[in-house]
């Protein structure tokens, strides 16, 4: 099996599994892998998610040419852009899931400070103001404001991680999601204080955190 073909099927594997696990429709989200330094692999446009197949994922150049017969998804340059802005990124996964979708479209944040495990893994979180889906404004947009965060919310979209790799990628989708639902029960539904993890304790958890962006100039 060639390595783009191995890619594929993770790819194709990573979606169904998206679907299976409530995290985003049957025509909603999309997913990427550097495969090269200069080619995407993605998911199509169109395509049921719950029965996506290796066959069906395409390629693109970095810079939007299409390498193989497919029909890119409409998210397909907002991917490209995040790879253009953020070399050391492998993997990207865009997806809409329920309670981080709902945060995407409220005027409050999700907590990233309720469990260790969400700061460690997720960062800091990063909303993307509203643009119009599959724009060059959204992917103009989102590349902006990846620059320093693995983990976007795209305002009344859904979400999108990135990742050395799929497997980080995905990780970091699922931690969002469950990010989302613990601030959703501890700081809205409850209606109680919560306790966040003590600011002396960062640094420590800092320090575990992998393959984050250095800051920016200034």
């Amino acid at each position: 099996m060639t390595a783009w073909n191995q890619h594929a099927r993770e790819i194709a594997a990573c979606m169904r599994r998206l679907y299976q696990r409530g995290l985003t429709t049957t025509s909603g989200g999309n997913i990427s892998v550097r495969f090269e330094q200069d080619t995407i692999l993605m998911t199509p446009g169109g395509t049921d998610k719950a029965r996506i197949k290796a066959a069906d994922i395409g390629a693109m150049s970095l810079h939007g040419e299409r390498l193989s017969d497919f029909k890119p998804t409409c998210e397909a340059e907002m991917h490209l852009a995040i790879y253009r802005a953020r070399p050391d990124i492998g993997a990207i996964v865009h997806a809409h899931p329920v309670t981080a979708s709902a945060f995407a479209a409220a005027d409050c944040p999700i907590s990233n400070r309720l469990l260790c495990e969400s700061y460690v893994i997720l960062g800091e979180i990063n909303l993307v103001q509203y643009q119009t889906l599959g724009s060059p404004q959204l992917a103009a947009a989102a590349a902006a404001a990846a620059g320093k965060y693995n983990c976007l919310l795209l305002q009344n979209h859904g979400a999108l991680t990135m990742g050395s790799n799929l497997l980080q990628a995905f990780d970091r989708l699922e931690v969002l999601e469950n990010a989302a639902r613990t601030t959703l029960i501890c700081e809205h539904l409850l209606k109680a204080p919560a306790r966040l993890i003590p600011a002396a304790a960062l640094p420590e958890l800092q320090a575990l955190q992998p393959n984050q962006p250095p800051p920016e100039a200034g």
